[in-house]
């Protein structure tokens, strides 16, 4: 469905309005909050931050908001998803003295360097991913991060399913490049 018929829907019936949009993005904002949450949370607290995120977009959402409605649902996943990975991690300005008694308890077998590679690489990716444009960034994103089908990517952007696996393979094509001219591959 695309974003000009959803608001018709929202403005007809808020009830499926409502429904096509989760319908249509949930896939994506569980993406965005896993991404976030992963290490740090339980499936309960993902399925539950999706909730929170979905409770804002409807209470907010309204049919006649100027600019993209995918944008407005990627900016209120997002920061949803980092308060609750500041909630979730216990991150809230907290400092241990070195002095105290239970600081060797403090060691942790995570070896920071390489989870901060890993980061880096993620967030390299997600911007060469956006770098793309549409619709390729989102054939890529529903493609491989949300598990969906040429067909229902498709029917999604209002495009044929052999236009979908063409410019999936072109943007994966152009993404390697991209990535192995910041030397990331």
């Amino acid at each position: 469905m695309t974003e000009p018929e959803l608001r018709s829907l929202l403005r007809k019936s808020k009830k499926d309005g409502h429904r096509a949009v989760f319908d249509q993005y949930s896939n994506y904002v569980y993406a965005v909050v896993y991404s976030k949450l992963r290490n740090c949370a339980k499936r309960e607290d993902i399925d539950d931050t999706v909730s929170d995120i979905f409770a804002e977009i409807f209470q907010n959402l309204d049919a006649g908001r100027e600019g993209s409605l995918q944008g407005y649902i990627s900016i209120v996943a997002k920061r949803m998803a980092v308060k609750a990975f500041y909630r979730l991690s216990g991150i809230s300005g907290r400092t241990i003295s070195l002095d105290e008694e239970n600081a060797p308890e403090i060691a942790s077998e995570q070896n920071i360097e390489q989870e901060y590679e890993k980061k880096l690489i993620r967030t390299k990716l997600l911007e060469n991913i956006d770098k793309l444009g549409e619709p390729d960034a989102t054939i890529i994103m529903q493609k491989y991060f949300c598990r969906k089908s040429a067909g229902q990517i498709a029917d999604m952007l209002s495009m044929s399913a052999s236009a979908v696996r063409k410019r999936s393979e072109r943007a994966v094509k152009r993404l390697k490049q991209m990535l192995s001219e910041e030397e990331l591959l």
